[in-house]
């Protein structure tokens, strides 16, 4: 039996709040350094509030982060004053230079290890939220998996069916022969089951306790990304 084993990235692979610091502080500097003021007017708050206004006129936008920050940025630099073709095309530089921070990771131990013990036996994808790119040199795990379902590029976010289909149709394999990993109890755990695949829970040395409102639990709980091999194999018995 063919098996696809699909990942979720942000803290499932690594944690994504250091990377994510780490980009902003890169951008509030990279700002400053061209338009001295600008980060001081636009800060995280600031663009918390700018974001919250374009998904009230672009609603579409939610499940794609990237576009969704460069919509900020765009209008960010417009109310600081620059003509809107500059503002777009400095925008696109400033998206660039995030995108290049966002894949600076810290894999989680034992990341590599096991997805090269996995590599072997099956079919590995990435199913993901995020804006992360798992085929980047910075990441370095293009090398494991097949290929990549990120919403910023399909337009459709987990927890939808839909997600999960489009692996499973990619993978040329059925639903019930796919088993996904990760960290959140309702975008990968409700949206895997939902789907009619597996779905492991990435409960990250066991630091949380399932609330009942999050739905039906997963097939399997891992506290480590070490279990992954044996408890996968466990399921597909």
């Amino acid at each position: 039996m063919t098996v696809l084993i699909t990942f979720d990235l942000d803290n499932t692979l690594w944690d994504v709040s250091p990377v994510i610091t780490r980009a902003e502080y890169a951008m509030a500097a990279w700002f400053e350094v061209r338009f001295p003021g600008f980060s001081s007017a636009y800060s995280l708050s600031v663009q918390d509030e700018l974001k919250k206004k374009v998904l009230s006129v672009t609603p579409e936008l939610a499940p794609n982060l990237t576009q969704l920050r460069l919509a900020v940025y765009k209008l960010a630099l417009k109310q600081f004053g620059l003509p809107s073709e500059e503002a777009e095309s400095v925008a696109a530089a400033a998206l660039a230079h995030f995108c290049e921070w966002r894949q600076k990771v810290d894999l989680y131990p034992h990341a590599i290890d096991v997805l090269e013990a996995l590599s072997q036996e099956y079919s590995l994808a990435v199913i993901t939220n995020g804006n992360a790119d798992v085929f980047h040199p910075y990441v370095g795990l293009g090398q494991y998996f097949d290929f990549a379902v990120r919403a910023d590029q399909v337009g459709i976010a987990k927890p939808a069916v839909d997600v999960f289909s489009m692996a499973a149709k990619k993978a040329g394999v059925d639903l019930s022969e796919l088993v996904h990993v990760g960290d959140h109890p309702v975008d990968d755990v409700f949206g895997a089951s939902n789907a009619g695949a597996k779905s492991i829970w990435f409960n990250r040395h066991g630091a949380q306790h399932w609330g009942d409102e999050w739905g039906a639990r997963s097939h399997a709980e891992v506290h480590s990304l070490l279990e992954l091999p044996t408890v996968i194999r466990s399921l597909l018995r």
